[in-house]
């Protein structure tokens, strides 16, 4: 970022509108500026340096030679200003003689930024699960598509992420939707790194894959970005590192929900609509997690982190 025109300090404000008076009294038609405005410009100016240099010196400082000071600034700024913007939106006056004052010129209105026509690249980097039975959490990541930096690009406010479950024996969809009977929903939105969030749990084995596509604030969204498979979750069965059916020893549980006789047409729909359809539900009225957080600590240090309230009696009596 360039200095400012006018700037804060005192003494770096005086050795500019010495120059910026000179300059002008030089040379008052160069920049197309009377006479009379040249006068009062160098006038103010030098009011101004007499009260500073009065505000400065041991002998005569004090708190009415400071505001002394002040007064005569505001007044030498006032003829700054208005001759500055006089002589920069002035057609006649050439561009060597606003460069010679340090006269910028003013940039037009920038345009917004566009919503990138890449996809983000996102990437699922691990599941944790903390003990037997406890539901998962999944940590994604995501970049711009040619840069390992984990930042949004230009004209990129947020990425939106999509999830979709997708039964353990067909294959992964290379784009939301691409798997007959597929049906993705939007989850939230996220600004930062890590994505840290639970997944929609379906209550037969399904695996979680995600999307995301890069959002601006007027919601133009651009294109999907390549598909991130999660683990398979869910379920009841006794090899499924997000399953609920490991006991004790390794002994598998009974299942919570028996989906032997479902109804309705036969395939994809029949298995796994009712639990695509609850997961989804669920999912969407689940409470907000947080949008992102630093690295999840390993289960032992998380349990130390986080002791539990015991509730019985002895809370009762401490009520």
């Amino acid at each position: 970022m360039g200095e400012k025109f006018i700037p804060n300090g005192d003494v770096a404000f005086d050795q500019m509108a010495h120059n910026f008076a000179q300059d002008i009294a030089r040379e008052p038609a160069r920049f197309a500026v009377s006479q009379a405005d040249s006068d009062a410009l160098s006038a103010a100016v030098a009011a101004y340096r007499a009260a500073f240099r009065a505000a400065r010196a041991p002998i005569s400082r004090s708190p009415r030679a400071t505001r002394a000071k002040d007064e005569a600034r505001t007044e030498a700024e006032r003829h700054i200003r208005r001759l500055a913007n006089r002589i920069r939106h002035n057609d006649a006056v050439d561009a060597l003689a606003k460069h010679a004052l340090k006269l910028r010129a003013r940039p037009a209105k920038a345009k917004t930024q566009s919503v990138p026509d890449e996809p983000p690249r996102l990437k699922f980097v691990r599941a944790l699960h903390e003990g037997n039975g406890s539901s998962p959490v999944h940590e994604l990541e995501f970049r711009e598509f040619h840069s390992e930096a984990k930042t949004k690009p230009p004209g990129a406010v947020r990425v939106e992420l999509f999830v979709d479950l997708v039964p353990p024996d067909e294959p992964i969809p290379a784009h939301p939707g691409a798997n007959h009977g597929g049906r993705p929903w939007y989850l939230r939105s996220y600004t930062r790194n890590p994505i840290v969030l639970a997944p929609p749990m379906a209550r037969v084995p399904m695996r979680v894959v995600y999307w995301a596509r890069w959002a601006d604030s007027s919601g133009n969204v651009g294109p999907f970005s390549a598909t991130a498979a999660a683990w398979i979750e869910g379920g009841t069965h006794h090899l499924l590192p997000g399953g609920m059916g490991m006991g004790r020893f390794g002994q598998p549980q009974p299942q919570l929900m028996n989906d032997a006789t479902p109804v309705g047409p036969a395939g994809r729909e029949r298995k796994y609509y009712v639990a695509l359809v609850e997961a989804q539900y669920e999912t969407m009225n689940a409470r907000p997690v947080v949008e992102s957080s630093p690295a999840l600590p390993e289960p032992a240090e998380r349990a130390r982190r986080e002791p539990r309230q015991l509730e019985g009696p002895a809370a009762e009596e401490a009520a």
